[in-house]
């Protein structure tokens, strides 16, 4: 009787790789695409144009919420057909930000374009 080798089960198999919770959220968020000119960042000479500014493109962002408001919405999530709840938080705090008075004030120029410059959300992709 000749003994046969041993069968490695499973040995081709790869491991899953588990999603982000952006990706869990907002569905697949693609990579940043690389810089030209084989990936050094650019001199800020270079970039003398002001950045562009928002495009209305989905940006992830967490917050808080009680572990109740977590919970009831996941439950119109699972019963309400359609129901996004990213939607639903957008046209919620559109509603509440054009009550809002502050919220309709513009930045001071300054502010503003250092915002753009420097905060990634709001870079273009």
């Amino acid at each position: 009787m000749s003994a046969s080798p041993k069968k490695r089960f499973g040995s081709t198999l790869t491991q899953p790789v588990a999603p982000t919770p952006d990706e869990l959220m907002f569905g697949a968020v693609s990579p940043l695409p690389a810089t030209p000119g084989g990936g050094t960042m650019s001199s800020p000479s270079a970039q003398e144009t002001a950045p562009a500014g928002p495009s209305g493109r989905w940006v992830p962002f967490g917050s808080y919420v009680r572990d109740q408001t977590y919970l009831q919405l996941k439950q119109a999530e699972y019963w309400e057909p359609g129901f996004e709840i990213r939607q639903f938080l957008e046209d919620t705090l559109q509603a509440a930000l054009a009550q809002l008075p502050a919220a309709q004030r513009t930045l001071p120029a300054p502010v503003l374009e250092k915002l753009l410059k420097t905060n990634r959300k709001l870079q273009p992709l």
